[in-house]
């Protein structure tokens, strides 16, 4: 038993109507036989005159639609189809017109021919692929059957053919076989019932296989075929259905390919992106957005979640703004992200459809900022020091104590201690303005690395014996000669034995070393037993003008900018320094230089 969801599904089917349809007309086609009896017999015999007219147009149509379809002129169409008219066997008596795309008559075979390009004097249907119509010619007083059929080539209509059949013949033969007509009309209604049950279900088969095929698409499906049966519009559906399908799949390699593009970029880029819908929702976010901010971010999760803002973002966003965050990382370093908002617009109305917020790490750049304004301030103090203290003395010296021999010659002396210190500290400045600005000449050659050394350890042999300073140089026999500027590489020497003398108690003890490193650099070491250096000042005391100690510092003559020119020559030397130290047991500063087998090599 066919259930009631069933035979709906069979009513609503095309077959189902194609065929309750054609049946109708026939039923309809039958009720008029009977009343209009030799009405009929009068269309019978006018579609027999209009299949011939359309036998006669479809084999001149391959001739004519490969003409109008040729890139040539309409001049040289217009020769080529007369010719094949005039050669050409139509129907006796019938008169053929050849029409271009824009409706205008071409070629004909009538006996008076008609001026080029002149518009037909009846109306038809551009759209349909074949018009019948019937007209009257009352200068010869015949009626005319009319067919008319569109020619088209790729999808494109590219002209048709008008074929005219006088109908006087037609009337007579109307008469003649009235009685035969009455007889094969109930077999011909048989004959139409069956062939419309055939026609119905040609048409729905192919419709029934595309729509599966379209729900195998909606699936994901893109690799079944539809069957192509036919090369009729039924056939060419089924064909454009394939057609589609395979630029579907092209299509959406291509997106996926565009999206893993997309993927890429943005996970290799060095800021951070996160981009929104219009209502604020996360929609794309790529990993380094997630490392500056130290956490995982959630697709549609409120922007104002993920970014730590004082206030949140108004939508929709009008113009670009820039937000600055700040707060501190799990290491308890102070990090600063620039926030760039840029609202992303579509439509004519400038609708805004999301933003995109750009993250960028200004942390260095606060800092270097920071560092400038610090440096700024302190060589504005270190100037001011010994200029308040040379003019004290000097107006000391105004109000009298110039006369009194003694007392004048030591604030003389403070006097050009204080200038000797202030042009240490412009000559350190220069030092490192040139060295900064990679204007500072380097005089490169070999050096022998054991009387770089032992030159330097004869240097502060006194000084270290005046504080009972136990000075030691260890060079190991063999060691290679280094590629180096001789004299900014005795100023990082003094430099670094200096401090190690100041900050070294009398008794203890300073040690010279070097040694060839398993990359062919030398590495040279000063190390000391003095008062170390703490564990939070170690990170920043190669900064300019940093002290551990200010006032003793200051005490013992130092400008704060030894090892910041050291390490500038040092690095300008390719090498590397760095320092080691235990608070009240000693400090440890080693540096590497190029060898000259290295640098040849």
């Amino acid at each position: 038993m066919i259930s009631l969801k069933q035979w709906m599904r069979l009513v609503n089917s095309v077959q189902w109507k194609l065929v309750v349809i054609y049946i109708l007309l026939i039923i309809t086609a039958l009720q008029l036989i009977g009343v209009y009896f030799f009405r009929e017999l009068e269309e019978y015999l006018i579609r027999d005159v209009n299949d011939d007219l359309r036998l006669q147009a479809g084999r001149l149509s391959q001739y004519v639609k490969t003409e109008l379809s040729r890139k040539t002129s309409d001049n040289e169409k217009r020769k080529e189809i007369s010719k094949l008219l005039d050669t050409f066997r139509f129907l006796k008596n019938a008169e053929i017109r050849v029409i271009d795309k824009n409706n205008f008559v071409i070629a004909s075979t009538a006996k008076q021919q008609q001026p080029d390009f002149v518009r037909p004097a009846f109306p038809f249907n551009v759209q349909k692929p074949e018009t019948i119509y019937r007209t009257w010619n009352a200068a010869k007083g015949v009626d005319y059957q009319g067919y008319i059929l569109q020619l088209v080539d790729g999808g494109k209509r590219v002209g048709a053919i008008q074929i005219e059949m006088p109908l006087d013949k037609t009337y007579k033969t109307i008469r003649d076989i009235s009685k035969i007509l009455i007889k094969i009309t109930f077999f011909a209604l048989v004959l139409t019932s069956f062939l419309v049950v055939i026609l119905a279900r040609t048409i729905t088969s192919p419709v029934k296989e595309i729509t599966e095929q379209a729900t195998a698409m909606a699936s994901g499906d893109f690799d079944r075929q539809v069957s192509v049966k036919s090369g009729d519009e039924i056939g060419r559906l089924a064909m454009a259905f394939n057609h589609l399908a395979a630029h579907l799949r092209v299509a959406l390699k291509q997106k996926e390919e565009e999206t893993e593009k997309l993927q890429s970029v943005l996970a290799n880029m060095s800021d951070g992106v996160i981009a929104t819908d219009g209502d604020g929702r996360v929609i794309v976010k790529n990993l380094r957005a997630e490392n500056l901010l130290e956490r995982r971010i959630q697709l549609g999760e409120p922007l104002e979640s993920v970014l730590p803002l004082t206030e949140p973002v108004r939508l929709p966003l009008r113009e670009e703004r820039h937000l600055f965050l700040e707060w501190e990382t799990q290491d308890g370093e102070p990090t600063i992200l620039k926030v760039t908002l840029t609202p992303v617009k579509m439509g004519g109305d400038d609708r805004m459809t999301g933003l995109v917020a750009v993250l960028e790490d200004v942390t260095e750049q606060e800092k270097l900022d920071r560092q400038r304004k610090e440096f700024v301030a302190n060589v504005s103090h270190e100037l001011r020091t010994p200029l308040t203290t040379i003019k004290s003395y000097l107006e000391a010296l105004e109000d009298g104590a110039v006369h009194e021999p003694e007392l004048a010659t030591r604030f003389l002396k403070v006097t050009r201690q204080e200038a000797d210190r202030m042009t240490r500290l412009i000559q350190d400045l220069l030092t490192l303005s040139r060295l900064d600005a990679r204007k500072e000449r380097f005089q490169k050659r070999p050096l022998s690395t054991l009387e770089l050394l032992d030159d330097a350890y004869q240097r502060f042999t006194f000084q270290c014996r005046q504080k009972s300073i136990d000075l030691t140089l260890y060079v190991p026999p063999g060691i290679r000669r280094v590629y180096a500027d001789r004299d900014k590489i005795d100023q990082v020497l003094d430099n670094l034995i200096s401090n190690a003398v100041k900050y070294t108690p009398e008794g203890g003890s300073i040690a010279i070393t070097a040694r060839t490193r398993p990359d062919g650099m030398v590495e040279v070491g000063v190390a000391d037993t003095g008062i170390g250096i703490p564990k939070k000042d170690l990170g920043r005391i190669f900064e300019r003008f940093y002290r551990v100690d200010k006032a003793r510092s200051r005490e013992l003559g130092g400008t704060g900018l030894g090892l910041a020119i050291a390490r500038e020559i040092i690095r300008a030397h390719d090498g590397d320094i760095r320092i080691e130290s235990v608070w009240k047991k000693g400090t440890l500063v080693t540096f590497t230089l190029p060898t000259v087998s290295g640098r040849w090599s």
